[in-house]
């Protein structure tokens, strides 16, 4: 019975470790499915576009669930560090520094270094932002940690970031010197992500500095290191390279070819904005091979795609585009179109580079048509607008490579600060007082050639008032002599006459008063026109193209001048007192043609270009010599103080053809 009892109890305990094992190994099949869902999550993650907002979050919460459950807080620190990315790539600095601060206090519950290392990179490239010492610093202190605990991925991180940041600087040997320790990291431990990604940022230096070929061999090597990988974000932005690259190469065929690859990595990346930038340089590589139609049709999408996402900059070049499609088509109408719906579009979202290049390309065409003139004035403001753009670069540069020189300066004078002695400190407070002294000195003559100056300038715009307020009351005693010569010698004799016939009428010695309603209505036009010549009420009744038609008209009728007018509708819109300045100033024109040019046509255009009114007045008579050391006669000073009145400026350009005057309202 005891045998029997013994045997039983055996296969009791045979039982229960059955169950045990079984109990284990179910617990073991679980954990190792919540660890391969926790990867793809993460990977799905990591792949996710930052225009993906919604994947990004479910799949995040999920992972965080899973990494909770497998109490595995590195794997939790991990998901709030992709977080931090997926807002730095939107831009939302705030959010991002709070994730991946968040991360590092979950990473370090662990003491997870290598992740804490990390995660403390992607916070020094949002300072790189805005403080490139502090950045470099940060970068080296990082990079000795990393390089101590055979941190790889980190270390080439790092190399990364210290690559951009001396590309930033213009130092373009020493970010090619930490590109290149980054790949040769990625080689030796054959990281084919990271490597591909180094070439991506060597290439594009090459691309920039005009290595063309040899940046294609970087991108296509990158290409290699990633086939496989599932990369489609570094796949897109190689795939746009190498498009770039080809297109400078003038290999359309192929720079085509890769445009339609970065529109499939876009489709995969669900990245709606990158199929939109794709379409639009397939577009403009179409277009390059003469392919015009199919660059229409993907133009069109691009636009569509664009405009949605309010994509302004971006969209703008459609405009240029298909201006230039129209060009080659000789539809140089629409292409002008095109240039006026990009200037609208400017003016509610600016873009100053759009409409540089608009004016470049209005410029090709007005000299397609002949007209040299447009051609000049769209060229000349491309080229002006050309070198602003690149003149307030060039500062900016300077200006941060002072600011970064100014900072390594200061702080190696107060390492070296450290090690002097007190004779030297001595003599350096001498050298201060010293520079304090001249400079105290190169100010007080600063401040006195300054004065000396102001006094002059003053001297000479009181003289300059004294000057224009003589020839100004001359100017009016003369006009009171001419209006009471007209007043006198035509209406006062007219009237006398007048006066007379109606006397023999009473008295008998004429039987009728004929021709006497004619007379007595010359006498009332006389006196009208002395009237609108005083003040040209009907500038406001009639407006200001009638006002000018009919100046002309009467011009060319009383002294046979042959005139010319062309006026746009929407100077209209200028208000009451600009328009009777311009037709003063018109008027002043016209009467300097007839007393002094000995002119026999005259051309008077108003117009609106790119929000700025010009009027240009020009005769084909003797012209005008301008003698800078003699002070303007009347006319023309009443003409710039006219245009001051309005906020003007006048230019009288030199010309061998007759007299030209240009007045530009902003």
């Amino acid at each position: 019975m005891r045998t029997k009892y013994i045997f039983a109890k055996i296969r009791g305990l045979k039982f229960l470790l059955t169950l045990l094992i079984f109990a284990i190994c179910s617990i073991s099949f679980g954990q190792k499915q919540l660890l391969t869902e926790l990867d793809s999550l993460k990977k799905t993650i990591r792949q996710s576009t930052y225009y993906d907002s919604t994947t990004v979050f479910k799949n995040g919460q999920r992972a965080i669930q899973i990494a909770k459950k497998l109490k595995k807080p590195s794997e939790e620190a991990t998901i709030y560090q992709y977080y931090g990315n997926f807002y730095f790539f939107s831009t939302n600095i705030k959010k991002s520094k709070y994730y991946y601060e968040k991360s590092i206090e979950k990473a370090t519950t662990v003491d997870d270094k290598k992740l804490i290392n990390s995660t403390k990179i992607r916070l020094t490239f949002i300072l790189l932002e805005s403080d490139l010492i502090a950045a470099e610093r940060s970068f080296q202190e990082l990079l000795k940690e990393a390089l101590e605990n055979t941190f790889i991925e980190n270390s080439v991180e790092i190399y990364n970031g210290l690559g951009n940041l001396y590309d930033v600087r213009q130092m373009k040997d020493e970010a090619m010197n930490y590109y290149l320790k980054g790949l040769k990291i990625a080689d030796k431990e054959n990281k084919g992500y990271l490597s591909a990604m180094m070439l991506n940022n060597i290439g594009l230096l090459k691309f920039n500095n005009g290595q063309t070929q040899e940046a294609e061999k970087d991108f296509k090597e990158a290409l290699e290191k990633i086939e496989g990988l599932n990369e489609d974000r570094l796949g897109l932005n190689l795939n746009n390279n190498l498009g770039l690259v080809n297109k400078e190469l003038k290999d359309y065929e192929q720079s085509i070819k890769y445009y339609q690859n970065t529109v499939v990595n876009a489709q995969k990346l669900g990245f709606p904005l990158g199929r939109g930038v794709a379409f639009l340089n397939l577009s403009d590589s179409y277009f390059n091979n003469k392919e015009f139609s199919k660059a229409q049709t993907y133009l069109d999408s691009a636009a569509q795609i664009l405009k949605t996402f309010e994509q302004w900059d971006y969209f703008g070049m459609t405009y240029l585009i298909q201006a230039a499609i129209y060009i080659d088509l000789n539809k140089l109408e629409l292409a002008k179109i095109q240039i006026d719906s990009l200037f609208n579009l400017h003016n509610k979202y600016p873009n100053t580079t759009n409409v540089m290049n608009g004016h470049d390309v209005l410029s090709s065409i007005y000299e397609k048509e002949g007209n040299y003139k447009l051609a000049f004035f769209h060229a000349d403001r491309y080229h002006k607008m050309n070198d602003s753009i690149s003149e307030i670069a060039n500062k900016d540069n300077l200006a941060q490579l002072q600011v970064i020189y100014g900072k390594e300066k200061v702080e190696s004078e107060l390492e070296n600060e450290k090690n002097k002695n007190s004779l030297l400190s001595k003599d350096n407070e001498l050298k201060q007082t010293r520079i304090r002294g001249i400079i105290f000195v190169a100010i007080s003559i600063l401040i006195i050639g300054f004065g000396l100056f102001y006094i002059r300038h003053v001297r000479i715009t009181r003289k300059n008032q004294q000057m224009f307020t003589q020839k100004l009351i001359e100017n009016i005693d003369h006009e009171r002599s001419r209006i009471s010569r007209d007043l006198h010698d035509d209406i006062g004799q007219s009237l006398s006459v007048i006066k007379s016939k109606i006397n023999l009428f009473n008295t008998g010695k004429i039987d009728g008063l004929d021709g006497m309603e004619k007379e007595v209505g010359e006498v009332i036009d006389h006196t009208r026109s002395i009237s609108h010549f005083l003040h040209p009420s009907f500038v406001a009744k009639l407006g200001i193209e009638r006002s000018m038609v009919s100046l002309l008209e009467k011009t060319e009728s009383n002294t046979g001048i042959i005139t010319s007018i062309s006026i746009k509708n929407e100077v209209e819109s200028l208000d009451l007192n600009t328009k009777t300045q311009l037709y003063r100033i018109v008027q002043e024109c016209i009467s300097n043609t007839i007393k002094h040019s000995k002119a026999t046509a005259l051309k008077v255009s108003l117009k609106n270009i790119d929000g700025e009114f010009i009027l240009t007045y020009r005769d084909n008579g003797i012209g005008f010599k301008s003698d800078k050391s003699n002070s303007e006669g009347i006319g023309m000073l009443t003409i710039r103080e006219r245009a001051l009145n309005v906020g003007g400026k006048i230019s009288l350009p030199t010309s061998d053809k007759g007299f030209v005057l240009i007045l530009t309202i902003s």
